[in-house]
């Protein structure tokens, strides 16, 4: 059996009071603005007859509010407070079904210093962004990290095969065309600032870090390509940041390192 709340037993207590107290004035003063003294004081007669309606409107209406309204009100503030703490908690900034918006990619690819791309092949998204990935590997302290399916793994690639109802030597051969062009990115020169890794982990998402953030797409279910899909941003300290940041180095320390 639940153990009563005395706080909120004697602040029901006290609003009781208080609401039977100003109920009964109410009363009062309606009753008395009915005694025929008032006949020759017409006007205190009238103001007494409206301030006892007033009086037992007040209460009546404030009975509503603290039975309904307010303990209402009191709970969803309670779902709101709770949903942003939990907002908060996971670091999670921004969401939306186009990829190219839920995240600045030019401005945050233009001053980033570590980028680490965990993708199929990604090759729109890395096309789109050849000029600042050039611009990013051609610093001395910026590095990239491509974790890619190995190609050379048959069952690997017959599930991508199936993902995106391609032939099993089109797969391959988008996944040889992908890591040519992340080498080509750091014009062959095996300078370590482009590090390729293969594994046959299967993708359940596309995810890319980009200094302290993750930003993170998901995939879709039907036989037809789709033009949008989830995708959500995170920041460092958020519990989402943390999965994906433990993640991703997992994948990572058991994979092969192609290049360099």
């Amino acid at each position: 059996m639940a153990t009563p709340n005395v706080y909120r037993l004697v602040t029901n207590l006290k609003y009781w009071i208080v609401a039977g107290v100003t109920l009964a004035v109410g009363g009062a003063l309606l009753w008395v603005s009915g005694v025929s003294w008032f006949d020759k004081h017409e006007s205190l007669g009238t103001l007494a007859n409206q301030l006892g309606g007033l009086l037992i409107a007040s209460v009546a209406l404030a009975t509503i509010w603290d039975l309904v309204g307010r303990r209402s009100f009191f709970e969803e503030m309670l779902e709101v407070v709770k949903l942003k703490h939990d907002i908060y908690v996971s670091g999670l900034e921004s969401v939306s079904t186009d990829y190219t918006k839920v995240f600045d990619w030019d401005s945050s690819l233009g001053s980033a210093k570590q980028l680490d791309v965990f993708a199929a092949w990604a090759t729109t998204w890395r096309n789109t962004h050849q000029v600042r990935l050039q611009q990013l590997v051609s610093q001395s302290d910026a590095k990239i990290r491509v974790c890619l399916p190995d190609p050379n793994d048959n069952a690997c690639v017959k599930l991508l095969s199936t993902r995106f109802n391609m032939t099993q030597p089109d797969v391959r051969s988008k996944l040889n065309e992908t890591i040519d062009g992340y080498k080509r990115l750091d014009g062959n020169n095996r300078t370590g600032r482009v590090e390729i890794y293969t594994t046959p982990v299967f993708r359940a998402f596309t995810a890319y870090r980009v200094d302290k953030h993750f930003v993170v797409t998901l995939y879709h279910h039907k036989d037809s390509r789709s033009g949008s899909v989830p995708a959500f941003t995170c920041h460092e300290g958020g519990s989402l940041y943390e999965f994906f940041k433990d993640d991703l180095e997992g994948v990572l320390s058991v994979s092969t390192k192609l290049y360099p």
